[in-house]
């Protein structure tokens, strides 16, 4: 049996409204912390759920307006950003996400053999202004805690990260509330590998 997973981007590629997120004025949507020389100034935070697979995959950046950059081939600068995915497994199946801990793993490791739980991992990187990745870092370890499920239909997504591991030293933790962006999905510009926890075949 194989278990398939999908691509999805990580950053967003183009000039676009700063409230193409649907953020209210005043909406703050986070901040994180670092430690062993890792950084990122929290500008936006913007999550989209797969359909198929049933994973959140959360975007926060350094940029404001995520959401109205997702379908372009550009940006203004460089672009820092953490790209989270979130997914519930069953055992063979994935589900909707749900508040609670999630614990770190490779998701392209996801298989029948794997146990039921919450699982997530992500992926750090720089994104230059021609869409181009320039410095990338996996998650190695951590935990996420999601204490209010985002929904499509304009509930914010709130989580914490504890620790989120890269290399030897570095780490990143704090607070991070997101709104929904469909685009999250579909997105070109900058790659988080996402891997899917899909049926598997």
């Amino acid at each position: 049996m194989k278990t398939r997973w999908m691509t999805v981007a990580l950053l967003a590629c183009a000039c676009g409204s700063s409230s193409g997120n649907g953020n209210d004025a005043g909406f703050s949507p986070g901040s994180l912390t670092g430690t062993g020389g890792m950084a990122l100034t929290v500008k936006d935070a913007v999550f989209g759920i797969d359909p198929l697979y049933k994973d959140v995959v959360v975007i926060i950046a350094d940029r404001t307006g995520l959401c109205g950059l997702l379908a372009g081939t550009t940006l203004p600068g460089d672009t820092n950003g953490l790209g989270l995915a979130l997914a519930r497994w069953t055992g063979s199946a994935p589900a909707d996400h749900t508040t609670g801990d999630y614990a770190w793993i490779d998701l392209s490791t996801l298989s029948a053999s794997t146990p039921p739980g919450n699982y997530w991992s992500g992926t750090y990187e720089t994104v230059n202004s021609s869409c181009a990745v320039t410095a990338s870092q996996d998650t190695s370890s951590g935990t996420v805690h999601v204490s209010q499920v985002g929904t499509t239909s304009g509930t914010h997504l709130k989580l914490t990260i504890n620790s989120a591991a890269f290399g030897s030293s570095g780490t990143l933790s704090g607070n991070i509330e997101a709104t929904y962006c469909a685009a999250v999905i579909s997105a070109s510009c900058g790659f988080l590998r996402a891997r899917s926890p899909a049926a598997t075949e």
